[in-house]
């Protein structure tokens, strides 16, 4: 026994060099997501009366479909858990749902749900053994995830003279690289269509990466969030159609059904053995940190993935608005000289400012980071860096997203946004299924002050005395 002096000096030495909440090293230097910090940034902004053109959030703003409103409403009092992996009548509407519009087999067994693909492409990250091989750019969460995970990530170089497209020859030279450097990549994360480029995988280009990632031995997780938000010129392939036996497919309600808020999400995993071992660690993973989706929110989404003429017609009035949207800003930059791929899907535009140096460098602007500073700043343009999705910070590129610029001039209240927003997919059918920009305009008030504003920017750098 200690005397109790001794216990007491022991004590206050122990308090003198550990604090309460004090942080684990891994978390000392975590931050917010990019894109939410921004969507915050811009809600204080017009709180405070100041205008903001909001190009800074992806999120699909169409009113609920009546259908999903009514099955929300009938479920609501079922308040029991639903199973870890997902209520069965769900998962066999996913699976169904994945046969349909993807081509793709698979059975309900093969199906586990979560709240939202977010946390379910977290938890696939720690269970699968590897390093991360990812495309430059990608979304914002894959690399802080998987290193929250334990995972070195590896970029994959893309041609930004050819849409971002990535390819297996640069798949092959990172693979090497990483080797040399002592990591071990066995992971390929792919999102089609990309955010932040818009740009989709081509048949070819979803073929040769899926074989490559076979012949490699990699496991591949194709995030297909956006998959439903193709635009018309190019059909959405998954790479799971070449290389079903490696590959896992995630999806959910958040983009094509305009539900972000309802956090419901899918992963489609193999079948054989590999599959299996990788499910049952998926459901022990997730019965440990979420147990399940919500109950009412899984019922109702099962109306969404089953059959239903209207909320495919929906969805795909849905994907040609913002499709039309974005090819509209897409135009603009293309008229004012801006180098931006075309988007291929999802409501994402990707310029480089690059041609502009000269006249930024003059504003002391020289990374991506302090060119959206500058924009929000001097131009109330919200739009988010390159260097958030992976891009040396000397890359001049900015995402741009179109989403958040349907709503009507003065509408005071929800319901009046609602049915203006509902005027508008009606007015979808008059649009070319294959290219949007054509015909009529559709009526964006929020989209031409944007394609106003960008062009008052590019012809203030253009008129810089160097230029």
């Amino acid at each position: 026994m200690y005397p109790q002096h001794t216990r007491v000096q022991q004590g206050q030495l122990h308090a003198q060099t550990v604090s309460p909440l004090e942080l684990a090293p891994g978390a000392q230097n975590l931050e917010s997501s990019a894109t939410l910090a921004m969507n915050e940034a811009v809600a204080l902004r017009r709180s405070q009366g100041r205008e903001t053109i909001h190009l800074g959030f992806g999120e699909a703003t169409f009113p609920l479909h009546l259908l999903l409103q009514d099955a929300l409403t009938r479920a609501a009092q079922h308040t029991s858990y639903a199973p870890v992996a997902g209520l069965p009548a769900l998962r066999q509407a996913i699976a169904g749902y994945l046969a349909r519009t993807r081509g793709l087999a698979c059975s309900p067994d093969q199906v586990v749900v979560g709240p939202g693909s977010k946390p379910l492409l977290y938890a696939l990250l720690h269970i699968l053994q590897g390093d991360l091989l990812l495309a430059v750019p990608s979304w914002v969460s894959y690399a802080p995830q998987a290193r929250m995970a334990g995972k070195r990530v590896i970029g994959v170089k893309t041609d930004p003279g050819d849409h971002h497209r990535l390819t297996p020859q640069a798949l092959s030279e990172a693979v090497a690289q990483a080797g040399r450097e002592g990591a071990d990549p066995r992971i390929l994360l792919v999102n089609t269509p990309s955010n932040p480029t818009g740009s989709m995988f081509d048949h070819s280009d979803a073929e040769a990466i899926a074989l490559w990632a076979r012949d490699a031995g990699m496991t591949v997780i194709s995030d297909e969030i956006y998959a439903e938000l193709a635009h018309g010129w190019r059909e959405h392939v998954s790479p799971a159609r070449f290389y079903p036996q490696g590959c896992i497919v995630t999806g959910g309600l958040s983009k094509a059904f305009s539900a972000g808020g309802w956090r419901l999400g899918y992963a489609a995993l193999p079948a054989g053995e590999g599959g299996a071992r990788a499910s049952t660690a998926l459901r022990a993973f997730a019965s440990e940190v979420w147990s399940a989706a919500a109950t009412p929110i899984e019922e109702a989404a099962i109306i969404a993935f089953s059959p239903s003429a209207e909320m495919e017609s929906y969805v795909r009035r849905s994907a040609r608005v913002h499709g039309h949207a974005t090819s509209r800003l897409y135009e603009t930059l293309a008229g004012l000289g801006v180098p931006c791929p075309r988007p291929a899907g999802a409501f994402y535009l990707y310029p480089d400012f690059a041609p502009w140096r000269p006249a930024l460098l003059q504003r002391g602007i020289s990374t991506s980071q302090e060119l959206a500073r500058y924009l929000l700043d001097e131009w109330d343009i919200a739009t988010l860096p390159g260097t958030v999705f992976g891009e040396q910070p000397e890359v001049l590129r900015l995402r741009l997203a179109t989403s958040m610029l349907y709503s009507p001039q003065g509408s005071s209240s929800p319901d009046e946004r609602a049915a203006a927003l509902w005027r508008l997919l009606a007015l979808a059918d008059t649009l070319s299924p294959a290219d949007h920009a054509g015909g009529p305009n559709l009526p964006m008030p929020a989209l031409e002050r944007a394609q106003a504003r960008l062009t008052e920017v590019i012809h203030a750098l253009s008129s810089s005395p160097q230029l």
